[in-house]
């Protein structure tokens, strides 16, 4: 038996593993039985949904600026249940095999193995939240596992994880050509032909570029190039510090209730101004530290630089200024130091710089996933409530930002302000752009409706209180008269509150 063998009947023989295993299962099962699905969550599962066809899912999927990888696994649970929650079932899947995967199938040193799956990033961002994300980082680990192993149609099996990674999402894609690169490298260093190099080289192009078409969604998108390069400004030139310090350094605002989405580091900078000196400080050193541990593996220290220089470039025209967002950072360091281990053996040092990294990533990890479970990350899933609370005879109304949760949770379609006709889900076309900013959104909705239908008063349900309603749209509460009539409140995610509405002609 080849020592190869041993070490892997060893690691699956490990109680140690098989018992953090159990734990991250544990952990993460709860924590998604506790938590509510938020907007990004659900509008996902209403366009795969409301998909008849494949067909239709494409098409529907092409004004995303996302790939269509998570929309069909979505599309195909739909065929069989309306039940939201089923979304829930699939990604504690897709992130338990991701441990597993990292537990018994990587080099990495085994003290990192045990905090790897404790971190923010493995256990909430891409544990408990039901998205895109977590489906592009299993195929990547797959990839890393099968890199070195020689089998019938390895080639085949890798080309086709490269497609998986790269159409589930941008930033994914970025990560996949970081691997290719790697995948290259390791062809040149083991001195295959140029013409063998060549033809990995045509291969993994053709691979990727279907991703791309996805990605560049068509011109009358909401979400087109014009979208982005209209709102870029120089403030996106200085905001390049923040993805480095929300990847490694995920703590959050603990003392901000709505934490998601926040860098303590970051929120601080208001009230300290040398904070920033000091955040450039801290990423300038973790670049110089991730450079000292994998500079003696190239191809690891190419994959993880192409993934950041990739990753700045796109931060320049789509800001990477939330965790999830800048988290594939943390990914492809994490890919770049499972092959770098792969290959050489981790000293001393590097082992304390990557288990510290990762001891702060236990930290946000803990928080996110304690709050998560002490408070509500969303109310949307109180939707129901608020429509039973309508009389029957009286027609309820919503706008774009509420008819997620709505649709989600009752399965019917709701009638959008905005667009001025009912609605299963929204599609980012240049129809949705235009609504969206046309002045007094709410009070010319409902004068045409009530113009439309002959009618003196409607029921609205949004995520906006009043007060935000009144500063939306201003015309509103001098048109008509708007009765509070019941609320929902204490969200995590700060577009996560109910509000109902009376609404009356003066």
């Amino acid at each position: 038996m080849s020592s190869q063998n041993i070490s892997k009947q060893t690691l699956f023989t490990n109680p140690l593993l098989w018992g953090i295993f159990i734990l991250y299962v544990i952990i993460l099962g709860f924590t998604i039985a506790h938590h509510e699905l938020w907007g990004d969550e659900i509008h996902s599962w209403n366009i795969a949904k409301a998909s008849n066809s494949f067909s239709d899912l494409i098409s529907n999927t092409r004004y995303e600026g996302h790939p269509p990888v998570w929309y069909i696994i979505l599309w195909s649970i739909s065929k069989f249940t309306r039940n939201v929650y089923y979304i829930q079932l699939v990604q504690c899947i897709i992130a338990c095999a991701i441990v597993f995967l990292i537990l018994f199938f990587s080099q990495i040193p085994v003290l990192a193995k045990i905090l790897i799956p404790f971190g923010y990033f493995f256990l909430f961002e891409y544990g408990v939240l039901s998205r895109n994300y977590a489906i592009g980082i299993l195929p990547a680990f797959i990839i890393c596992v099968i890199l070195y192993k020689n089998f019938r149609y390895r080639i085949i099996v890798y080309y086709v994880l490269l497609f998986l990674v790269s159409n589930t999402h941008l930033l994914a894609l970025l990560l996949a050509c970081s691997l290719h690169l790697y995948f290259l490298l390791l062809n040149i260093e083991q001195k295959k032909k140029k013409s063998v190099i060549a033809l990995h080289i045509l291969s993994g192009t053709l691979i990727l570029l279907p991703s791309v078409y996805f990605i560049f969604p068509p011109q009358d998108s909401g979400l087109n190039t014009h979208f982005f390069l209209d709102r870029w400004n120089t403030s996106q030139l200085t905001a390049l510090i923040q993805p480095p310090l929300r990847s490694f350094i995920p703590v959050p605002a603990w003392w901000d209730y709505n934490f998601w989405n926040t860098q303590f580091l970051l929120e601080a900078q208001s009230s300290y101004p040398l904070l920033r000196i000091v955040s450039a400080i801290i990423v300038l050193m973790l670049f110089v530290s991730i450079f000292i541990i994998l500079k003696k593996n190239k191809k690891g220290l190419a994959l993880f630089g192409f993934n950041l220089i990739l990753s700045f470039i796109t931060a320049l025209i789509f800001s990477l200024t939330t965790s999830r967002y800048a988290g594939l950072i943390f990914i492809g360091f994490i890919v770049a130091y499972w092959l770098y281990c792969h290959e050489t053996s981790a000293d001393q040092k590097s082992r304390l710089f990557v288990n510290i990294l990762l001891a702060i990533q236990i930290m946000a990890g803990v928080f996110a996933i304690i709050k998560d479970i002490q408070f509500p990350f969303s109310i949307g899933y109180k939707a129901k409530e608020l429509v039973n609370e309508v009389p029957g005879n009286k027609k309820i109304v919503t706008d774009y930002w509420t008819l997620n949760p709505l649709e989600a949770f009752t399965d019917k379609p709701f009638y959008c302000l905005e667009l001025h006709k009912e609605m299963s889900f929204l599609m980012w076309n240049s129809e949705l752009s235009a609504a969206i900013i046309s002045p007094d959104l709410y009070s010319n909705g409902i004068k045409y409706l009530f113009q439309k239908d002959n009618i003196k008063d409607v029921y609205m349900i949004s995520i906006h209180s009043l007060q935000n309603i009144a500063e939306l749209d201003a015309q509103l509460l001098k048109s008509f008269d708007a009765t509070l009539v019941d609320k929902k409140e204490g969200a995590i995610e700060k577009g996560g509150n109910l509000y109902l509405y009376e609404i009356k002609a003066n």
